[in-house]
């Protein structure tokens, strides 16, 4: 572990404390975000700039962080969205051929605070006990409890995830942009492509790059933005629609619901993943609610209904759809839940056959995480060819 490093603590809401050292950008306000942690054993860069992140501060169980770097390849978009990192060991050293940064160069470029040194098994186990939580990162030697007791005010003061839309940054310009770059850098020509909508909510590369490697050219609009407003949409122009992933509370994106209500009108094929799963099921009627620490990680194991399969996902959020809602017969008639999450009896996914549904918790095009689940994207090509 790095040595000569200014002291940093991360308290949480309940008055809990974890010392540690400063790590990347950190001013003299702190910073605070909800507390998660993610399980996976590789991929820091990838979970660093997953926009789904957005509002969270990641705790990451493997104890050592930073030991491969940064390239230039493996962001999920164009800077990190999450508030801080929260680490065991931080690498200081990277050593990696394709490593063009240190980790806490690139948080430093980006002002992303971070603090190293603390035990973060023992933080685990806490929110594993009483739930994500806010949290701050703050500078400082906290022997000083008039410090402690200014910063979890601070700490308690931050608005919690529930309630929160953090959708209305995305405008779809940058994911636009990057499909154009993979086209043109790729040399791929698209004039046998499939058009479909994609609803941006905080769409991760990966997935926009898994789309256009089965053939399909994704044209993408704001997802929070009502429909109306779009400009030069027309129904007629796509074979099917999207819905991406993105940070936050399902129930407060309301145009996004809105706009997922309309596109169900058309009665062309829809794909949702994570939050536009939870959206999508939100518009057909379902509610959803906050998991007690959420699933984040690139080891999450889903069970298929009525097949002897376990397939082994990404997955990264903190809310889930009811199950209630699928057993009603308007389920039972025509689809129903096809996946769910062994370790929980969490809703994974779910299927309309008759209208051409398809939509899952996790996340298929992993980024980081195994490749199990990739075939369904093939599977929502095939719905939009029959």
């Amino acid at each position: 572990m790095p040595t000569n490093r200014d002291s940093a603590a991360l308290i949480l809401d309940d008055g809990t404390i974890y010392h540690g050292q400063k790590l990347g950008h950190l001013d003299e306000n702190g910073r605070m975000g909800e507390i998660v942690f993610n399980t996976s054993m590789s991929g820091y860069q990838e979970i660093i700039t997953d926009p789904s992140y957005m509002g969270q501060m990641v705790c990451f169980t493997y104890p050592s962080i930073g030991n491969y770097g940064i390239n230039n390849e493996d962001n999920e978009s164009d800077r990190p969205y999450l508030d801080g990192i929260i680490v065991r060991d931080y690498c200081d050293i990277p050593s990696n051929f394709r490593s063009a940064k240190t980790l806490e160069a690139y948080l430093l470029e980006n002002q992303v605070a971070g603090i190293t040194g603390v035990d973060t098994r023992a933080l685990v186990r806490h929110i594993r006990e009483k739930g994500a939580m806010r949290g701050g990162i703050f500078a400082g030697d906290f022997g000083d409890n008039a410090l402690y007791k200014k910063s979890l005010e601070k700490v308690c003061r931050h608005p919690s995830m529930e309630g929160c839309n953090l959708t209305d940054g995305f405008n779809g310009e940058l994911a636009s942009e990057f499909v154009q770059k993979h086209i043109s850098g790729r040399k791929i020509d698209t004039f046998k492509f499939k058009k479909i909508c994609v609803l941006d909510f905080g769409i991760k590369f990966s997935i926009l790059k898994h789309l256009l490697d089965i053939g399909l050219l994704p044209v993408v609009f704001p997802g929070n933005v009502l429909l109306e407003k779009w400009p030069n949409f027309s129904n007629e122009t796509f074979s099917g629609y999207f819905l991406s992933n993105g940070p936050g509370d399902p129930a407060s994106v309301v145009n996004g619901i809105e706009n997922i209500r309309k596109i169900l009108s058309f009665q062309k094929p829809v794909f949702g993943i994570c939050l536009g799963h939870q959206m999508l099921a939100i518009a057909l009627g379902a509610k959803t609610y906050k998991l007690k620490f959420g699933h984040h990680g690139g080891n999450q194991p889903v069970k298929t209904q009525g097949k002897n399969r376990v397939i082994i996902t990404a997955q990264n959020h903190g809310f889930s759809v009811e199950d209630k809602f699928f057993s009603g017969d308007f389920f039972k008639k025509s689809g129903g839940v096809c996946e769910v999450n062994p370790n929980d009896q969490t809703i994974e996914g779910f299927f309309l056959k008759d209208k051409k549904i398809l939509s899952v918790q996790y996340h298929p095009e992993a980024g980081p995480g195994p490749n199990d689940a990739l075939e369904i994207f093939s599977r929502f090509k095939a719905m939009l060819e029959t």
